[in-house]
């Protein structure tokens, strides 16, 4: 613990020494980013998906990438909380980026799910004041650069605790500093459509690229090396909202499904499902052809509300069909069964 303690001090004070500015060409009040690679030490070892993934890992490669970029940059002085394997309280993440004069800590992270069905890429901020404004406005670029690899996009999210204020400890802790702080969730290490994203440095590296280009953006940086210039980049600015802006904690609702067309010879259903979410929108729908013993894969609602799809029985069968969607917050809800041929319905 002491041996802890004393490396989260030492890394206190070296950002308080490189605050200080090295020249007089350096400007005067630049853009200081502090970013977190999530997790780290033997205890906090992140998300595991074994051999391959260790999170703790893959957070420190995308950070390690994020900082070289920004860095090419002018007008902005980067940090990292941690810059080898080394176990930090969530606290002391955002102390070190305060002590920094941090405007901004931005905390990396990998997703995985109970079920290992889930998919996307999404960011955690503040439900409260300008630190949602922010959070908000950053995550929103930040989920566009990540579109460039054909992530799924689940959106700039926030979560309270039992007490009414925000869940995620760095967020919490940030907010307490008085400094805006996102959790990003890149991508789940444990889905099949997501893991090919991140199994190679390179991929890992060029995520970091891509975070790094989010910050350029929010805060308009130029970079004559690397011949970006976004002094003038136009986005729009999320308002901070009148109370908490809590989370979405009901599932979907008028979930109803109608079998268009049933061909038990050949095996092929046409089917519609509708639904609705009017607080976080829809953002998978699933299927069981047995009445809810098995379901398929996950598959994106894509921001509608009507999703007209076919499916695939076994010949000469009688399924007995179910479907499901999830919202925004990943809450569920199921529609109607049908059985085709007979098309009874309850």
């Amino acid at each position: 613990m002491k041996k802890r303690t004393a490396a989260a001090v030492f890394l206190l004070a070296a950002c308080v020494l490189a605050f200080i500015p090295k020249t007089q060409a350096q400007a005067k009040e630049p853009v200081i980013v502090v970013i977190d690679p999530g997790h780290g030490g033997d205890q906090n070892r992140g998300g595991e998906v074994l051999p391959q993934y260790v999170e703790k890992n893959l957070t420190l490669q995308v950070a390690q990438s994020m900082k070289l970029t920004l860095e090419q940059f002018e007008g902005v002085q980067v940090y990292l909380t941690r810059t080898n394997d080394q176990e930090l309280s969530l606290e002391q993440r955002a102390q070190i980026a305060k002590a920094c004069n941090a405007d901004f800590l931005f905390s990396l992270h990998f997703n995985m799910s109970g079920e290992h069905n889930l998919y996307g890429t999404e960011v955690w901020t503040s439900a409260f004041g300008k630190y949602f404004s922010a959070g908000q406005t950053f995550g929103r670029l930040q989920l566009a650069e990540m579109s460039q690899y054909g992530l799924y996009a689940k959106g700039v999210k926030t979560r309270l605790n039992s007490r009414g204020t925000d869940y995620y400890g760095v967020i919490r802790a940030s907010r307490a500093l008085d400094l805006p702080c996102v959790i990003i969730e890149h991508c789940y290490m444990d889905h099949a459509i997501d893991s090919p994203q991140i199994n190679t440095p390179q991929k890992l590296a060029a995520f970091g690229v891509s975070d790094a280009i989010a910050v350029a953006k929010y805060f308009r940086l130029k970079s004559p090396a690397l011949g970006l210039d976004y002094t003038g980049y136009q986005y729009p600015v999320i308002s901070a909202p009148s109370g908490t802006a809590a989370p979405d904690t009901t599932p979907p609702e008028n979930v109803v499904m109608t079998v268009n067309n049933a061909d038990l010879a050949t095996g092929k259903v046409d089917i519609t499902l509708t639904a609705s979410d009017p607080q976080s929108g829809l953002l998978y729908y699933s299927y069981t052809l047995d009445g809810g013993i098995t379901w398929s894969t996950l598959y994106p609602c894509a921001g509608t509300n009507t999703i007209q799809f076919s499916i695939t029985v076994p010949a000469n069968t009688t399924p007995i069909l179910q479907c499901r969607v999830y919202n925004g917050y990943d809450i569920k809800a199921e529609s109607n069964i049908a059985i085709p041929g007979t098309f009874a319905t309850r």
